[in-house]
C-alpha cells in the first residue's frame, strides 16, 4: 500500500465501519418498529372501546335519572293530592314540606342530566376521531408488515455489500500494523477510528503532540495518546495539504 493512500484506507474503514452499525441497527430495529405500529393499533382499538363504554356508562345514568324525575313527579302529584285533602294546619305543612323536597330532587336531577348530555355530546364528538386513528393505526401497520420483508432483504444486502468492502479494506492495512489494528477494531467497532481535529483527537478532544500530528499527516499509523482511537486526517485536511 503506498503511504499516501493510508489516509483515505483509514477514512474508508471508519465510514465503513459505521456504516455496518448502522445497518445492523435499522435490522434489528424493523421487528420492534413492527411491534410499536401494532401496539400503537391495538392502544387506538382500546381508547375507541373505552370511549364506547364511557358514553354507554354516561346513558345508562342518565336514563336512571330521568327514571327517578318520573318517580318524583308521581311522588309529587301524590302529595299534592293528599296536601289538598289534609284538614289539619300540621299534615298540610308537612305535606308542603315533602313536596318541596321532591321539587328540589327533580330540579338537582334535571341539573345532573343537562352536564351529563354535556358530557354525551362531548364523547360522541371524539368518536370519528378515535375511529380514524384506528384506521391511520392498522393501515400504517399493515403497509409497514408487508414492506417489512423487502426491506429486510435490502438492508441484508446492503449489510453483506459492506462487510465485504470492509473486509477488502482491512486486508489493505500494514502488515505491522495489523494486529494493532484488529484489537482496536475488536473492542471498539467504529469507535475504534478518528479523524485529528486541527491537532486534536476528535473522538476525546485531546490535543496530540506535535511529532504525532505530523505523522497523521504523513499519512503514518497513529493511535490518540489518550483514548486510543486510530488517527486519520480528514478528507478537507488532506485536500488542504495537497
Amino acid at each position: 500500500m503506498a503511504e499516501v493512500s493510508a489516509g483515505k484506507l483509514f477514512r474508508r474503514i471508519h465510514h465503513l465501519r459505521c456504516r455496518e452499525r448502522d445497518l445492523a441497527a435499522a435490522l434489528t430495529a424493523l421487528p420492534r418498529q413492527l411491534a410499536s405500529l401494532q401496539a400503537r393499533h391495538e392502544r387506538a382499538k382500546k381508547a375507541r372501546a373505552e370511549s364506547a363504554d364511557h358514553i354507554k356508562h354516561l346513558q345508562v345514568t342518565h336514563r336512571a335519572k330521568e327514571t327517578a324525575i318520573k318517580s318524583h313527579t308521581g311522588q309529587v302529584k301524590k302529595l299534592s293530592d293528599q296536601r289538598d285533602a289534609a284538614s289539619a294546619r300540621d299534615d298540610f305543612e308537612a305535606l308542603e314540606r315533602e313536596i318541596a323536597h321532591a321539587r328540589h330532587q327533580i330540579a338537582t336531577l334535571e341539573d345532573e342530566i343537562l352536564v351529563l348530555l354535556d358530557e354525551i355530546d362531548t364523547a360522541n364528538g371524539k368518536v370519528p376521531e378515535l375511529e380514524a386513528a384506528i384506521v391511520r393505526a392498522h393501515t400504517e401497520a399493515t403497509a409497514f408488515d408487508t414492506e417489512m420483508t423487502q426491506r429486510k432483504k435490502d438492508l441484508e444486502q446492503s449489510l453483506t455489500d459492506v462487510r465485504r468492502d470492509l473486509a477488502e479494506r482491512d486486508l489493505e492495512v500494514p502488515r505491522e500494523h495489523v494486529s494493532v489494528y484488529t484489537r482496536i477494531v475488536a473492542g471498539r467497532g467504529p469507535d475504534a477510528l478518528a479523524p485529528l481535529d486541527g491537532l486534536s483527537c476528535s473522538a476525546c478532544g485531546t490535543t496530540q503532540t506535535g511529532p504525532d500530528a505530523g505523522k497523521v499527516k504523513r499519512f503514518a499509523f497513529v493511535t490518540c495518546t489518550e483514548c486510543g482511537c486510530i488517527l486519520y486526517l480528514s478528507e478537507k485536511d488532506e485536500k488542504e495539504l495537497d
